[in-house]
């Protein structure tokens, strides 16, 4: 038997029923076509080391549960194909529906209570998980910005959950532990932004008390033609931002990947903004990782030396309306 015929996740004993014995179980674990996830279960090793490992060591804990549970936190972030945070995650989260006064840790699992308030549970590929609007509330309470704030970003502009579902499962929760932290991140929550590039890097702005530009702003030129999309602006300082994520470049266009078209693509819409009089600034992740100076420097002289009055061209906004909490 080959590991697709099997279970995604599977105990020992399943396996078993299936035919498969211990010894061809060792030898698919040795060739790693199988993930051996904890004593006596496993998981079909899956092309997705990050997310799709998580995913299944996540539903595996689920699976071993004697009563109703249901993926909650950072495991339900990634069955609802949200953004994860930086680096490897390992810790699966549950949330019990009834009967438990406290929350419990064990190696690699948090299962959670649910206090007082009733846990909003639906199933998405057959798997009990919380609603995305309460898997965002939970999360905002849980962790910091840099985490939280890209999830609900995403989760606001897939249209998953509205900002005002959100403030109901916090207001559910408003005696709960982290419910400062949750008030303070889902002011600068905003559906608006499209990546979780954009969301993170908006998060450092504001660590680093600088003004939030406006997200998702289109250029057009004197003569009312589109120009360009950019990532955001400080318009009142005739300033825009663009932000290099590397994935751009690995996109097929008419069925081919040529990152060499679509860097001079690039560069055409970038020189284009500048030629209606607009400063603009441009950096990457590993630019915020590792020279968060040179990129505050960059914005600070950009926006220094940037005028609204020598914009040729116009903006145009896009809407925040159901998107943001202001």
């Amino acid at each position: 038997m080959r590991p697709p015929e099997l279970p995604s996740v599977f105990t020992r004993a399943q396996a078993h029923d299936l035919g498969v014995s211990d010894y061809r179980l060792a030898g698919l674990v040795e060739r790693g076509r199988l993930v051996r996830l904890r004593r006596g279960v496993y998981a079909r090793a899956v092309p997705d080391r990050s997310r799709g490992r998580y995913l299944t060591a996540s539903t595996a804990a689920l699976s071993e549960q004697r009563s109703a549970h249901a993926l909650s936190h950072l495991s339900a972030v990634a069955l609802w194909d949200l953004p994860l945070p930086l680096g490897p995650v390992e810790v699966a989260h549950l949330t019990k529906m009834s009967g438990v006064a406290r929350s419990r840790r064990a190696p690699g699992l948090v299962v959670h209570h649910a206090d007082s308030s009733v846990t909003d549970v639906t199933e998405r590929a057959g798997i009990p998980v919380t609603t995305a609007a309460r898997t965002m509330a939970d999360c905002l309470r849980e962790f910091g910005p840099r985490v939280s704030v890209p999830i609900a970003d995403a989760a606001l502009h897939r249209g998953l959950a509205s900002i005002d579902d959100v403030v109901v499962q916090l207001a559910m929760q408003c005696h709960w532990s982290g419910r400062r932290r949750s008030d303070q991140s889902l002011e600068f929550v905003d559906g608006r932004r499209e990546s979780w590039l954009e969301s993170y890097a908006f998060v450092r702005f504001v660590e680093w008390d600088i003004d939030l530009p406006e997200p998702q702003v289109g250029v057009f030129d004197e003569a009312d033609d589109f120009v360009a999309r950019v990532d955001a602006g400080w318009l009142e300082d005739g300033t825009v931002l663009e932000l290099d994520g590397k994935s751009k470049y690995l996109l097929a266009r008419n069925g081919v990947v040529d990152p060499e078209a679509v860097w001079e693509e690039e560069k055409r819409r970038y020189d284009r903004v500048g030629n209606l009089g607009l400063e603009r600034v441009r950096f990457g992740l590993t630019d915020l990782l590792r020279r968060e100076s040179v990129v505050r420097a960059d914005i600070q002289a950009r926006r220094r030396v940037g005028s609204a009055t020598r914009f040729t061209g116009r903006f145009r906004l896009t809407p925040s309306s159901g998107l943001t909490l202001l």
